[in-house]
């Protein structure tokens, strides 16, 4: 048997026989990933091809221990956090360091669901403390960038202003990407999804933390201030950036077939678009990379730049065009849509 030109003899070492075992334990190992994900699709690219399996290796050699998913995210965090702390350092390599402590970070990020959903044991705070490392970590991640940008363009004073002013329209910026990609992921797994949500709205998220007052002071003190931060300004910029969608996911009421096809053919291609440029992923991803060729000033461009066009000028129309379409034949209307 022939391969490219490569003799491969079926009494040799590498036999059918022996080739057998390793095709199905690698047949094996994608059919137990695929059972990890989320649908996909909502998975961003970057995390399905990059994060993600290299996070199921993590999760599978974890599934025997007592470690927990929540310790999981926890570690994710002190990657973030390392890496922030390598792009604030002096040391030989330090941007190479901080960009694979970066990438680190991401694969712990996308390990920690994977775990609970190998193990049943997904739950809500989960989901909350998840939602707050990203938050931590963009944070950690993002500054951490700009003030290594703003180093390398420090003088003259009023280029170090113009530049940190776009450093910080393009955090700003990419804060509404990651915002708005989650908005409408959590919106189409609540239409077209029978089985997996994800997601809460403000209002559940207060009524949540008002009925666990009773908590640690790590998650009263901490965890949930940033959490409902983070879903309140996700809410808030909702509302401007598409008053034909809505962020009430609670009351968008149980799967139904019928809407489901309706919101996939309104906004389903729109959902690819929104997966595979403005996740939370494809962000660290890139900042992970860039900083490992210590070239974050040109990302910072591109996003500011390439993905701003693309945000305002082609996804803003055509959501809110989708998104007032797909309400409307599904005849839902929820609070906090725009009036007519």
């Amino acid at each position: 048997m022939t391969m490219g030109s490569v003799e491969i003899s079926d009494e040799g070492p590498l036999s059918a026989a022996a080739i057998a075992p390793a095709a199905s334990a690698a047949e094996g190992f994608w059919a137990g990933y695929w059972k990890t994900l989320k649908p996909l699709a909502v998975e961003e690219p970057v995390d399905v091809w990059i994060h993600r399996p290299l996070a199921y290796v993590l999760a599978k050699v974890l599934y025997p221990t007592p470690v927990s998913p929540n310790l999981v995210t926890m570690i994710s965090i002190v990657f973030g956090l390392l890496g922030a702390y390598c792009f604030l350092s002096g040391f030989p390599h330090h941007m190479l360091l901080g960009g694979l402590a970066i990438f680190t970070s991401a694969i712990f990020d996308c390990a920690d669901g994977q775990l609970a959903r190998m193990r049943g044991t997904s739950s809500a705070f989960g989901r909350m403390l998840d939602g707050v490392a990203d938050l931590v970590v963009s944070v950690a991640a993002v500054g951490g960038g700009i003030f290594v940008i703003a180093s390398k363009f420090h003088s003259p004073t009023p280029l170090l202003a113009a530049v940190l002013a776009l450093c910080v329209a393009t955090a700003v910026t990419g804060s509404f990407h990651t915002g708005m990609y989650d908005q409408y992921k959590n919106v189409y797994l609540r239409f077209t999804s029978p089985t997996f949500k994800e997601g809460e709205d403000y209002e559940t998220a207060r009524e949540r933390f008002e009925s666990n007052r009773g908590g640690s002071f790590l998650v009263n003190r901490i965890a949930w201030p940033i959490y409902l931060f983070y879903v309140k300004s996700q809410t808030n910029y909702v509302h401007k950036f598409d008053p034909h969608t809505s962020a009430r996911l609670a009351l968008f009421g149980p799967f139904d077939l019928g809407r489901a096809q309706i919101y996939e053919r309104h906004c389903g291609s729109l959902m690819r678009l929104w997966r595979t440029w403005f996740g939370f992923g494809s962000l660290v991803f890139g900042i992970a990379l860039f900083s490992a060729i210590d070239l974050l000033e040109v990302y910072m461009v591109f996003r500011l730049v390439a993905l701003n066009l693309v945000f305002y000028g082609y996804m803003r129309p055509r959501q809110r065009a989708a998104s007032r379409a797909a309400f409307a034949e599904m005849g839902l209307e929820l609070p906090d849509h725009a009036k007519a």
